[in-house]
């Protein structure tokens, strides 16, 4: 072998050995190569000693709607550092200090105030706040519920020449509003033999500028008959067409067959669904079925789409329609 041979494949088995390693085949995502965090922030060394921290809330489909904090206000924001665990170092308006055991980092935890119809959107939070580097969802005050923690890298804040650096963190907030679902009218006439139809459910809200967050979608018949009712296609605001093969075979009941779509079981994973002002306020959960149905057949099919509080808590939209084989 030439010696250029013999150096290509050294090359080659230090390469592949690096990629084992570093869990990827792409040099840029081996694990063990230092990334710079997201947004373009340099890793914050040496963000030590105080900070004056401010912060002010807007709503995301209506920015011209601000959120105070405090008493009489919608939220509250609460600073935190993770030294071993959390430690709350102030609240709203607050100078706080950084240690060395810091790294650099400060938490911010926006509350929702009592009796505030208000989610944290913490998407739109993250997007419009560029040093923070990842939102996580935990309970960082150990009282039962789980906050939205927004962990922002505080490097590199200039120092004026007189008093502390200072910094805003602006949290985004949606309206919440329980909607209403449509009732479609009954599908007769199906005849006996295989037919595909569409259910026409949609959900609309009483108010322009409101939102609210789906975590699951199920799907009941009356039947044990799996051949009778096939689901094809289930459309979701926002997120498109959901084939039928997605939401699984259906669970047989004494009398029943119900299909599950699992979207989120919480207020970080669930799917939102806005209504801003000047749109159209019909969302559509359109159900696309075969229907292959005997002769005096009249099954119930009903859809029942399962949604958070805005405290995390389950609420539900359903309706029933009749599959008909005959027209009356």
């Amino acid at each position: 072998m030439k010696d250029s041979e013999k150096l290509i494949l050294g090359a080659v088995i230090v390469y592949l050995v690096l990629c084992a390693f570093g869990g990827s085949f792409i040099p840029t995502q081996w694990s063990f190569v230092q990334k710079q965090p997201s947004g373009g922030l340099p890793p914050p060394t040496g963000a030590v000693g105080m900070f004056d921290m401010h912060t002010k809330g807007y709503n995301t489909l209506d920015v011209s709607t601000t959120y105070t904090t405090g008493t009489g206000g919608q939220y509250n924001l609460y600073w935190y550092a993770f030294r071993g665990g959390w430690i709350l170092l102030g609240t709203n308006d607050q100078t706080v200090e950084l240690t060395e055991f810091d790294g650099g980092y400060l938490y911010a935890v926006p509350k929702i105030a009592s009796g505030q119809s208000l989610y944290v959107d913490w998407s739109e939070t993250k997007a419009k706040n560029p040093r923070v580097e990842s939102v996580s969802y935990e309970d960082v005050d150990n009282d039962g519920y789980k906050d939205f923690v927004f962990k922002i890298n505080m490097g590199n804040i200039p120092k004026p020449t007189t008093g502390n650096p200072s910094l805003y963190f602006y949290p985004y907030f949606l309206a919440y509003e329980k909607p209403t679902i449509s009732t479609p009218s009954d599908l007769t006439g199906l005849g006996t033999s295989k037919v595909t139809k569409y259910v026409e459910w949609y959900v609309y809200f009483t108010n322009a500028k409101k939102a609210f967050a789906i975590t699951k979608i199920e799907l009941v018949v009356n039947t044990t008959d799996t051949t009778k009712v096939t689901i094809k296609s289930v459309a979701v605001p926002g997120m498109g067409s959901i084939s039928g093969d997605m939401f699984g075979s259906p669970l047989k009941g004494t009398n029943t067959l119900t299909w599950s779509y699992q979207i989120g079981s919480n207020l970080y994973n669930a799917h939102y669904i806005t209504y801003p002002a000047n749109v159209l306020n019909k969302f559509y959960f359109t159900n696309e079925l075969d229907i292959d149905l005997d002769t005096g057949d009249v099954l119930s099919y009903t859809i029942t789409i399962y949604g958070l509080n805005v405290d995390g808590s389950l609420t539900t939209l359903t309706d029933t329609v009749l599959l008909k084989a005959a027209s009356s």
